[in-house]
């Protein structure tokens, strides 16, 4: 079996924090999106990964192979246009080679393994998994029918939902998906939708089965989701509401309130930093308090006495004194910025 992410998204609701890095690089808890895709995989004995990537190829493959490890052989595959989910299977078919394969949306988190989804589809014998997870607005989502154990048919935001189960980001196939593919033809919005395709297995009697999925998932798309991810796996990481602090960092004078997170080469004096704040490496926190944030690689903070709160602060940004004390600042800020009051 082999692994599929479909990384090709310019993520326009995340700028200006996606005119630096793509989205499926956004750091949360202090590693992007893609890795924790990576470690799913690899809990599965998945070592095999094609990467569906667009013009955003460059900055993804050079960052990941700079943590690739030995165990995984990654691919990357070049879909020239945004031209649907299914398009993108097809294009990575020379690649996956009619082995059966696990699909996961680049921006997709979740908290729980593939291990008992795998079992299931194994031992069902199906030609597709889909992953479903219950929503209060079925009307905002691909929907899926489920009788008797399997699904029985597809539907993308329906005005009048059969069900309120949702497609989430996360499918198994077998080869069969490829003929389906190719009997599928273009939606309204000019593209090959992966449902669609979907749709053509379960009109061709073919067993396509739902997995219900027990934890919580959600894609991270805009700025609010990163601050909630960023909560969710930091919770996830630190059960105990503890402080995650590199051992390279420096701490001197400060405060800190867990559940955080202080990467690499961090010099964080006379400051406090938390609860819900993941720090990056390389970045320096001086008299300053910040909270509920996500700071990335390199950022400075310095002589704040307000309180940098719900904030997101992109690479190599810098800011300087505010002496009031008394206000409570949020930023987005892009890579590369400058603040001084």
């Amino acid at each position: 079996m082999k692994g599929l992410i479909l990384s090709g998204g310019l993520g326009t609701r995340l700028l200006p924090f996606t005119l630096a890095l793509p989205k499926q690089l956004i750091p949360v808890a202090n590693k992007p999106v893609l890795w924790y895709i990576l470690d799913a995989f690899k809990k599965i004995g998945i070592k095999e990964i094609g990467v569906v990537v667009g013009e955003n190829k460059e900055v993804i493959a050079t960052k990941m192979n700079e943590v690739l490890h030995q165990d995984l052989k990654l691919q990357f595959i070049v879909q020239e246009k945004p031209l649907g989910l299914a398009h993108a299977v097809k294009t990575a078919a020379p690649f996956l080679h009619n082995s059966d394969f696990v699909m996961i949306l680049g921006d997709n988190l979740f908290d729980e393994s593939l291990e008992e989804a795998l079992k299931i589809f194994s031992e069902e014998k199906a030609d597709a998994l889909l992953f479903l997870t219950p929503v209060r607005d079925p009307r905002r989502y691909g929907i899926a029918e489920v009788k008797e154990g399997q699904i029985i048919s597809l539907e993308e935001k329906p005005t009048d939902p059969r069900s309120n189960y949702a497609v989430m980001g996360i499918y198994f196939f077998k080869n069969s998906i490829f003929e389906a593919i190719e009997r599928t033809t273009a939606s309204r919005r000019g593209e090959l939708e992966i449902t669609d395709a979907i749709q053509e297995l379960i009109n061709a009697g073919r067993k396509v089965v739902p997995y219900i999925y027990p934890g919580w998932w959600m894609d991270v798309g805009r700025p609010e989701d990163v601050l909630k991810a960023n909560r969710l796996l930091l919770n996830l990481l630190t059960p105990d509401s503890s402080c995650l602090v590199a051992p390279t960092a420096m701490v001197s004078g400060s405060t800190l309130k867990g559940p955080l997170i202080i990467g690499e080469n961090c010099t964080i004096v006379d400051s406090v930093i938390g609860p819900y704040t993941s720090v990056g490496n390389g970045s320096s926190i001086k008299g300053s308090s910040v909270e509920n944030s996500v700071l990335f690689e390199k950022v400075t903070i310095q002589g704040f006495k307000g309180t940098i709160m719900d904030s997101i602060i992109g690479q190599d940004t810098a800011i300087y004194e505010d002496s009031s004390g008394k206000n409570i600042k949020k930023f987005f800020l892009g890579a590369g910025s400058t603040l001084t009051f």
